[in-house]
């Protein structure tokens, strides 16, 4: 694909984004390697929560916990954090009706 002209297919967007992506990620969040060790230790203690959607809402928190401890300027992770967290009060809230 030459520069300026736009994907057209799906894979073709994909594969643009993908190649920058990447490189964003690693800027931002570290090496892959630590963020995912991080995130799996913080996930073993979450996959304690027996209940199954909320266990799913936890573990994107601690993944976004994960990603602070690398960046803890970086103001997305905290906004899915607080995001995530509202999450889990409409459900609990939800349930409660």
């Amino acid at each position: 694909m030459s520069e300026g002209q736009r994907p057209n297919s799906l894979l073709e967007q994909f594969d643009t984004a993908y190649a920058t992506v990447t490189l964003d990620r690693r800027d931002i969040y570290g090496v892959p390697e630590d963020t995912y060790r991080r995130i799996a230790t913080l996930r073993s203690v979450v996959d304690e929560c027996r209940d199954p959607q909320i266990r799913e809402i936890l573990g994107m928190v601690v993944t976004k916990v994960a990603r602070l401890v690398q960046t803890p300027d970086h103001l997305d992770s905290w906004v899915d954090v607080a995001g995530y967290a509202r999450c889990g009060v409409m459900l609990l809230d939800d349930r409660s009706i």
